[in-house]
Formats: structure tokens, C-alpha cells, sequence
């Protein structure tokens, strides 16, 4: 898929789109940034954004950059480590491809608050077919 279809495709994605409110903002084969906007809806107990929402964020952006290519890609397995709470007004995920073979994937999102800080970093395992 080229990167406007991918677009089509993850924007069908309801629990990313509707309950979260993810937006896509850039796209490229191996490549994706995405941002979220933070609500009351998205806020723990303690009040910073639940570590749920953090990992959807995550996992979504690495769903769009691993698609946007020739295969389809789902989730073989993944790992977060949370840094900081997640306060501000926006979060950002931002993925690298760390290798790209004909059936395994690897990426690593990291997760950033709107001044910049690390708030999770998060490594996924795909398996293509």
C-alpha cells in the first residue's frame, strides 16, 4: 500500500480513531508520526494519561508505518517502558524501522510529550504474510 492508503485503512480503525482520537500526521513506507490530543477522557487517577492510552498510541503508530508497503503486518509481540507521565497538551509517537525482512519486522516508537520529553519508548516485533 502507498501512504494515502494506508491513511484509508488505519482511519477505519475505531478504537483509535473514535474512543482515543489519534490523528495520523505523516506517513511514509517504514515511517510514521502520530499525535494525540489530551482529554479528561484519556487522564488516570493520578491524573496523567493512562499507560493504556500511551501503548495505543504506540501500537497504532507502528501499525501504520509497517503496513505502508507491499504486505500486511500484525503484531508478533511488543515491549513499553514508561519514562515520565504523560501531561501536557499533546502526545507524539514517532517510529524507526530497525530491520525490514521478508517475514519478521522490527520497530521502535517513541512516545514524546509536547516539549519534547521521552514518555515511553516502546519496540515491536511484525510478522508479515
Amino acid at each position: 500500500m502507498n501512504p494515502e492508503e494506508t491513511r484509508q485503512l488505519f482511519v477505519t480503525d475505531r478504537y483509535a480513531n473514535d474512543t482515543t482520537e489519534i490523528e495520523i500526521l505523516e506517513i511514509e513506507e517504514g515511517y510514521a508520526k502520530t499525535r494525540l490530543e489530551i482529554k479528561d477522557k484519556h487522564l488516570n487517577g493520578n491524573n496523567v494519561v493512562m499507560g493504556g492510552c500511551i501503548y495505543t498510541l504506540a501500537d497504532y503508530t507502528f501499525g501504520i508505518a509497517s503496513n505502508c508497503g507491499p504486505m500486511r503486518c500484525v503484531t508478533l509481540s511488543s515491549n513499553i517502558v514508561f519514562n515520565s507521565p504523560g501531561r501536557g497538551k499533546y502526545l507524539y509517537a514517532e517510529t524507526e524501522q530497525i530491520k525490514n525482512g521478508k517475514t519478521i519486522c522490527n520497530y521502535s516508537v517513541k512516545v514524546t510529550d509536547d516539549e519534547g520529553k521521552l514518555i515511553a519508548n516502546a519496540d515491536f516485533i511484525g510478522y508479515r504474510n
